[in-house]
């Protein structure tokens, strides 16, 4: 029987996958798409639950009416986390001092599961922050910032770059992931309404 959890803080979120060119991928600035017109639309995040015999999924979702967006899933069997099977960030925040916040964000990417070598780039957008946070070849991002608050609500985009074999020749594919961050389970994020943020489909269970 399929259960719908509250969650208190997101952990974890999702997509939005694209072949990039083989001049690479753009990495423009986020927040310059972020205008006034864009409408700030109501979300809650819950967490919805499925078992089967020895699985259990956990899916993250953005909530608003009669829409979900899924941002993430989480696959356990025999109670153990499948991290290849699954695509989750873990999200920490600890405030170090008024109005200042030091954090971390670890992505666990299904894309690890090719056991191809790679080169990424991690950026992290916050909304009304203006510093740009960073990492290469590694999955995660340490940053620490000015808030007046830990109410925050952000992207992290995954620049990818994956070697592959095409018709018999070394070849390249770029991959884009954009994955919408919030700090509560109620939140009006603007990059998921700004980048169309669309999730994944999940098959429904009727049980």
């Amino acid at each position: 029987m399929k259960k719908a959890l509250p969650i208190v803080i997101l952990l974890l979120g999702i997509l939005s996958c694209k072949d990039g060119s083989e001049n690479g991928l753009a990495k423009s600035n986020p927040t310059a798409d972020l205008t006034n017109d864009i409408s700030k639309k109501k979300y809650s995040l819950k967490i919805f639950v499925e078992d089967s015999l020895n699985i259990r999924r956990e899916l993250t979702g953005y909530i608003s009416g009669e829409d979900t967006i899924f941002t993430q899933v989480k696959l356990f069997k025999n109670n153990i986390l499948d991290t290849l099977n699954s695509h989750f960030y873990d999200f920490e925040l600890y405030r170090v001092a008024d109005s200042t916040y030091s954090g971390k964000i670890t992505l666990y990417s299904d894309l690890d599961k090719l056991h191809s070598q790679y080169t990424n780039t991690l950026v992290l957008y916050f909304d009304s922050v203006e510093k740009k946070l960073e990492a290469e070849n590694q999955n995660f991002v340490e940053f620490e910032l000015n808030s007046k608050s830990d109410t925050l609500m952000g992207l992290l985009i995954e620049y990818r770059s994956i070697d592959t074999i095409v018709n018999g020749k070394p070849m390249i594919r770029f991959v884009e992931t954009q994955i919408p961050v919030d700090t509560k389970p109620e939140t009006d994020n603007p990059f998921i309404e700004a980048f169309d943020i669309q999730g994944f489909a999940v098959e429904k269970n009727e049980r």
